[in-house]
């Protein structure tokens, strides 16, 4: 019997179609695994059919793709219990390359409804318009959803605890981000949106290249910490939960845009209460927070390795599962 394919299976055989003269041959494997029950965890099987119709799509086999595409969404739908905006988007290209622009119009049009809520969808939706010659509706779809998520997080700002905060930042991101890019695409000059996106990308590129581990505080030092300095909430969680969503979602953050060997490193509400006077007072700022990440990446305090298989203990001590635990606190 053939070996399991694991999540970690499918992402590399993702990244050898790109430059496999057999890609075909990548695609039948993984449709193989699905329909012989060999891939390990049971969710990806949307995330295999997926991948497959897009490597089909690559192929020119565009109704093959489009199949694919349908089991996939319906897979996800099993599993995860909701849509997923990936296999959508890898369908409506299928459509426009099979001739049938007003169905993949039809499907990209309720993939539009999920630009201000969904983060994978900005660069999807893009992608495809672009991909197929209306950039201007791409730029024109983007610019609109932008407005309302900007408008959210100007409501937000005064309350940056609130546990919305995040998500609608990363959205922000996502969505100047993917209309930068189509304005490039477009020949656009520069507006305020574009120069936002360049230096948020800036401050990212920066962030990467400072490869010291992200400070995080289990439960109890967390739930001490906020005990001692309520302010802390402000920036990094008003509740433990809230604080280990946010260390994820930044972990993830930092892996889609290219970082390596990611970690955290444990801290605890006495270490970081021997920064919290460096300025002569008791009150904590993110200066002293970033003292003392930077005092222990430099310690000899034991990583944790990011991220952590699915079924592998999350990252956070739990005693539950990554897949169980963290891993949905990214989205």
């Amino acid at each position: 019997m053939s070996a399991m394919l694991s999540t970690e299976d499918i992402d590399r055989i993702a990244e050898e179609a790109i430059d496999s003269e057999t890609p075909g041959a990548l695609a039948v494997s993984l449709i193989d695994a699905v329909e012989n029950g060999r891939v390990a965890d049971q969710t990806d099987i949307g995330y295999a059919l997926t991948v497959a119709a897009e490597i089909t799509s690559d192929t020119g086999d565009a109704e093959t793709s489009i199949a694919l595409a349908e089991r996939a969404i319906e897979a996800y739908e099993r599993s995860e219990g909701t849509f997923v905006c990936h296999p959508a988007a890898v369908r409506a290209d299928a459509l426009f390359q099979a001739g049938r622009d007003e169905e993949a119009m039809t499907q990209l049009s309720a993939l539009r409804e999920r630009l201000a809520a969904d983060p994978d969808a900005p660069m999807l939706v893009g992608d495809v318009l672009v991909s197929n010659g209306l950039a201007e509706t791409a730029e024109e779809w983007l610019t609109e959803a932008l407005d309302e998520v900007l408008r959210r997080h100007g409501e937000l700002e005064s309350t940056p605890s609130d546990p919305t905060y995040d998500d609608v930042a990363t959205l922000a991101f996502e969505l100047l981000q993917a209309r930068h890019g189509v304005r490039h695409e477009l020949g656009l000059p520069h507006d305020d949106h574009d120069e936002l996106a360049d230096e948020l990308m800036e401050n990212l590129e920066d962030s990467l290249e400072d490869e010291s581990a992200l400070l995080f505080l289990p439960q109890r030092e967390y739930e001490e910490a906020l005990r001692r300095w309520p302010e802390l909430a402000v920036d990094h969680g008003a509740t433990w939960d809230e604080h280990r969503a946010a260390t994820e979602q930044e972990l993830r953050l930092r892996a889609e845009h290219g970082a390596v060997r990611l970690a955290v490193v444990p801290g605890s509400a006495d270490g970081l209460a021997e920064f919290a006077t460096m300025d002569g007072t008791e009150q904590l700022v993110n200066d002293a927070v970033q003292a003392y990440s930077d005092s222990l990446a430099e310690s000899n305090i034991a990583e944790v390795n990011w991220p952590p298989g699915r079924n592998d203990p999350c990252w956070c001590g739990s005693t539950s599962k990554y897949k169980k635990c963290c891993l949905p606190r990214a989205h």
